[in-house]
């Protein structure tokens, strides 16, 4: 999935600023402006799931778009895979000490524990890709859900910021309060549906840089920029 997004290059300030470019939109303040109402600086966090200002690339991102949010599920949100993986793990061991398999020959057991542990491997990897490249992007133009399926398949939809109904989010719970993550919903008004970030840590700043950036946008465009 190296397409999905990348490291942003910068280009050699001979190629920036040549004749007619000068006057196009930096969104760098305005976007500088809105971390700072909501109170966030460049970096990352939860183990790469919340990345503020990440520095990355997007397929189809506008030439003068930025990326400011870029979100994956929380990492607790990884815990139930885990847990049946080890189970899955453990269970040939335990049934050969328990002489379920006595009868079975040893070849046959050894080629079928071999086969069970690479289900177990390919199902600890799909997951694990599904929830590192399933990621909610941000940007200073739209919101962007990236839902992978498989290696071979991808779910992209797109929201304007200036096509956007008030955000709304869901976090309720004992877990979802102790580990500070929740579901962030954002609906367009003109198609009636909603992209959705799952799991995603602080929603509440999502929320509201996302609040702030639709504001921003809606400014730009009465002043005609």
């Amino acid at each position: 999935m190296p397409d999905v997004y990348k490291a942003r290059v910068e280009e050699p300030s001979s190629a920036k600023a040549t004749e007619g470019e000068t006057d196009k939109f930096d969104p760098k303040p305005m976007i500088e402006q809105v971390l700072r109402k909501a109170g966030e600086t460049p970096g990352r966090a939860m183990m790469g799931a919340y990345n503020v200002r990440p520095g990355k690339r997007f397929i189809s991102e506008q030439e003068d778009e930025e990326v400011v949010l870029l979100l994956r599920a929380h990492p607790i949100t990884n815990l139930k895979w885990i847990l049946i993986s080890m189970v899955m793990i453990i269970v040939p061991e335990v049934l050969t000490a328990v002489g379920a398999f006595a009868d079975v020959p040893v070849k046959f057991l050894v080629l079928g524990k071999l086969v069970w542990y690479l289900v177990i491997l390919a199902y600890g990897l799909e997951r694990f890709l599904n929830w590192y490249y399933s990621v909610f992007i941000v940007t200073n133009e739209r919101v962007v859900d990236i839902d992978f399926v498989n290696l071979l398949t991808r779910i992209v939809s797109y929201a304007n910021l200036n096509h956007i109904e008030e955000p709304s989010m869901v976090a309720g719970g004992f877990i979802r309060s102790l580990f500070k993550f929740g579901d962030v919903f954002v609906a367009t008004a003109a198609e009636g549906q909603a992209t959705e970030a799952l799991g995603v840590p602080y929603p509440e700043r999502v929320i509201s840089i996302i609040s702030e950036l639709s504001e921003e946008l809606e400014k730009r465009r009465e002043r005609g920029e």
